[in-house]
């Protein structure tokens, strides 16, 4: 038995292979979807302030990554990105994000022990 797919076509002209909704398009292609969506996030900007809260207390870069994971999340979900391209970006991503956990407990522990050592200096 074959999946229905989006009757629309991807910006490289081959067929969308997305999950259609009742109006036989994709999300990405249903052009009524399309405003609802344009609509919503206009409506829905106290999300975006809690979003700029978290934004705060994360280094550049990472900001940077996230900004272009959730572009390809939705390059993906358009059918404009193979979904390999985006696992595989996912998968460097989390290296980076262990690396930068790594780096954060690598200086905690170091505060730490110059907080002891002082400590022991001054008799305390």
């Amino acid at each position: 038995m074959t999946m229905p797919a989006c009757q629309s076509t991807r910006r490289d002209g081959t067929p969308c292979r997305a999950t259609p909704t009742a109006s036989g398009m994709c999300f990405a292609h249903d052009e009524q979807l399309r405003q609802k969506t344009a609509e919503g996030r206009r409506a829905g900007g106290h999300n975006r302030s809690n979003s700029r809260r978290a934004a705060k207390h994360l280094p550049a870069d990472m900001r940077a990554l996230g900004s272009q994971l959730m572009e390809a999340i939705h390059e993906c979900h358009a059918g404009d990105l193979d979904p390999k391209r985006l696992s595989a970006m996912g998968t460097a991503a989390g290296a980076v994000v262990r690396i930068h956990e790594v780096a954060e407990t690598e200086q905690r522990i170091h505060a730490l022990e110059a907080a002891a050592h002082d400590g022991k200096r001054w008799g305390a």
